[in-house]
């Protein structure tokens, strides 16, 4: 053993000892009081709006719609060159696709396979059955390369008579397909009237429908963090309260044998200029304790500015006051990535 220590250089020791207590210290200024949970953060676009969460946490789940089209993006491998990236890409898609059954009565699955007009963009699309017991709707799905993103359209439940005659679909995959700019190429703009994915974004205004959810993991006092936000012409605008439901749902705790649910905040708290609805608790489930903390805003009908919003983090019991100042430093972070219109 002592030959063995001999031989270890006294500069990797220290260099050793020196990181270890570097990682410590992160931890602790994250969660310093000094600090109140407002230093160490990224900031994410979501939609239309940015946010800064704590370093320490990972981005684990994100999906987006925009004007009733999924969106999903994918970075091409660098192993390939990003013309045989896409023809992969498209060519596993087209035999899932084949290897569906079309509904009865009907001969094949692909319904249309147009050509799309997006100027300086390869792009493929196909209508589809997707559902073989369902012979009257049916899936839109769109490829089209940008640069070093890949990005899909989808949209299910299309009319396909109508589809046919009408062609909207196509008319909207076309307008998302030409206002989307990857990151690296544009300068992200706090004045521009766009919507933000992972990777780049899309330069279009609200319209009709639009929705963001991101999950995010990995903090070292075990916290999850969701953010929702959601806006659809279609759907009428949840007017129930927050603050009314947690006051409902604490009453009732009392009756529910070992359990029991304790306030520790409960208010009205304005957060990226939207007049929402906060509460902290502290829930028992026998023998397991958890923190949930919540900030909801049901939003404004039809408008991307004031969209159903909700921010739920929660965790284990303990660690509340360090727990709260990072809960309050996501909430104060969060702007609007426009200038609101005046109301």
């Amino acid at each position: 053993m002592i030959k063995v220590m001999n031989r270890l250089n006294p500069f990797w020791i220290i260099l050793a000892i020196f990181f270890s207590w570097a990682a410590v210290l992160q931890v602790r200024f994250e969660t310093s009081p000094e600090k109140k949970g407002r230093k160490l953060m990224n900031t994410y676009r979501i939609g239309r709006f940015s946010i800064g969460i704590p370093t320490l946490m990972e981005q684990k789940l994100r999906s987006s719609q925009l004007r009733f089209a999924d969106i999903k993006e994918i970075i091409w491998p660098p192993r390939i060159s990003q013309e045989q990236a896409r023809d992969q890409e498209w060519k596993t898609f087209i035999n899932e696709v084949n290897r569906l059954q079309p509904p009865e009565g009907v001969n094949k699955v692909v319904i249309l396979q147009p050509e799309f007009n997006i100027e300086g963009k390869w792009s493929k699309g196909i209508l589809y059955y997707n559902d073989e017991f369902d012979s009257v709707g049916g899936r839109w799905s769109l490829l089209f390369d940008s640069g070093k993103v890949g990005v899909w359209l989808t949209t299910d439940n299309i009319d396909i008579r109508r589809e046919s005659f009408e062609r909207l679909s196509i008319r909207n995959y076309e307008t998302i397909a030409k206002a989307y700019q990857p990151f690296d190429q544009y300068t992200v703009s706090h004045q521009r009237d766009s919507f933000y994915l992972e990777h780049g974004m899309i330069n279009l205004p609200y319209s009709e429908q639009e929705e963001s959810i991101v999950r995010f993991e990995g903090h070292p006092l075990n916290l999850t963090l969701v953010i929702e936000m959601n806006m659809d012409l279609t759907q009428k605008i949840e007017k129930s309260s927050l603050i009314n439901g947690t006051r409902a749902m604490i009453a009732a705790s009392i009756l529910v044998p070992g359990g029991s649910i304790s306030k520790i905040r409960l208010r009205h708290r304005e957060v990226a200029g939207m007049p929402g609805e906060e509460s902290v608790l502290r829930i028992r489930e026998g023998d397991s304790k958890d923190l949930v903390f919540t900030w909801q805003f049901n939003g404004r009908d039809n408008s991307g500015e004031y969209p159903t919003t909700k921010i739920e983090m929660q965790s284990p019991d303990g660690n509340l006051d360090e727990k709260l100042q990072i809960w309050d430093a996501i909430l104060d972070s969060m702007k609007p990535m426009f200038v609101r219109k005046p109301s």
